[in-house]
């Protein structure tokens, strides 16, 4: 049950859910980092974003959720980054910094990934409320998942440099 309800929350973020009504959706970039963490490419184009976005958002019964994350090394780790909400009284106009929503951890072989969402876990510690989740359910755990995806999508997810134009 907790892998779907990470599964779900993970679409929720590609979906750029949450926009509020006076702004349109908000910006988004991927930066895809080698095994490392090193940044490789940064995919800020809209067209190849999305194409990227309807790569990791498959249809749910497409994937097979995998019992353990294990001990992942990956190969490539796709980083979701969104606008940071527009707050009252802020300037429309003016730009605005990304936070990190997602990562998704690609493997060398095989077709499971990881998906981790809110990857920063412990920044939500300071969000009132939260502390018996945190406490009692490891909110990390409830928030990473693997993923078994197509062999096509897993081989995609492998060449990056497709997504940079």
């Amino acid at each position: 049950m907790k892998r779907i309800c990470a599964a779900l929350l993970c679409l929720l973020l590609l979906t750029a859910c949450g926009a509020g009504s006076q702004e349109e959706t908000k910006d988004h970039r991927y930066e895809v980092l080698d095994g490392t963490g090193t940044v490789l490419y940064t995919i800020e184009d809209g067209e190849l974003a999305d194409t990227l976005d309807s790569l990791l958002s498959e249809p749910l019964e497409d994937m097979e959720h995998s019992a353990s994350t294990g001990d992942v090394e990956p190969l490539y780790t796709y980083v979701y980054c969104q606008e940071k909400t527009l707050l009252a009284r802020e300037d429309p106009d003016k730009e605005r910094d990304y936070e990190e929503l997602m990562r998704v951890l690609v493997p060398a072989e095989g077709e499971t990934v990881v998906i981790q969402v809110l990857p920063d876990v412990e920044g939500l510690d300071e969000l009132e409320g939260l502390s018996w989740l945190t406490d009692a359910a490891g909110l990390r755990d409830l928030l990473t998942s693997a993923v078994t995806v197509s062999p096509e999508t897993a081989e995609s997810l492998r060449s990056p440099a497709r997504f940079v134009s």
